[in-house]
């Protein structure tokens, strides 16, 4: 499948790591495009101050820029768009999502850790819930032959830094993207922690 070039393919880039400075080269080598392909999307996001560019010398470094508030929007729709792709590659995610769809209002849902890079045949599943009502994945587990390693909180804000820096890097949020994204951004904002 020939992936195309857009604007949020280039922020999808910065979702584990809202701190990277990438050359035009190194999204380029990222998206599998010529960097001349490349540039004018990047171009066009650092000139709507999505992206900031800091050049030095002949070197140009693009970076996210959170002083305009509009970069957490490009961030929940490249999430977004990441979680459409991750459902569509991956057949036990897309049954699990289906399965938890119906706690969405009252819960978020967030996979973490080595399942989201690529569900294999023995590995269990990270799940952390943030929500006070208690959500079964028994029967998941028993067709699916597949260990669900569950975390159950009843706020965001009881996340520990050590859990939340491990979410950050790596995970696929599949409901109220807006706030986890939100809450990452004000951790990054404040003091860098994520």
């Amino acid at each position: 499948m020939v992936k195309k070039v857009t604007n949020i393919k280039i922020i999808e880039q910065y979702l584990n790591d809202y701190d990277k400075r990438f050359y035009l080269r190194e999204l380029a080598s990222l998206l599998k495009k010529p960097h001349q392909t490349i540039k004018p999307y990047v171009e066009k996001l650092a000139k709507e101050n999505i992206l900031t560019k800091v050049e030095r010398k002949n070197i140009t470094e693009y970076s996210l820029n959170f002083k305009d508030k509009r970069a957490y929007d490009y961030l929940i729709i490249a999430e977004k768009e990441k979680l459409i792709e991750k459902l569509k590659e991956e057949t036990l995610l897309n049954i699990l999502f289906e399965k938890l769809s119906s706690f969405f209002e009252k819960n978020i849902f967030i996979i973490f850790g080595s399942s989201v890079d690529k569900i294999q045949q023995k590995s269990d599943i990270d799940l952390l819930i943030i929500g006070k009502q208690n959500i079964s994945v028994e029967d998941f587990e028993k067709v699916y032959n597949r260990k669900i390693h569950k975390i159950q909180i009843k706020g965001i804000e009881e996340l520990t830094l050590t859990m939340t820096k491990e979410i950050y890097k790596k995970h696929i949020i599949f409901n109220n993207t807006e706030q986890i994204i939100r809450f990452f951004g004000s951790l990054y904002e404040k003091n860098k922690l994520v």
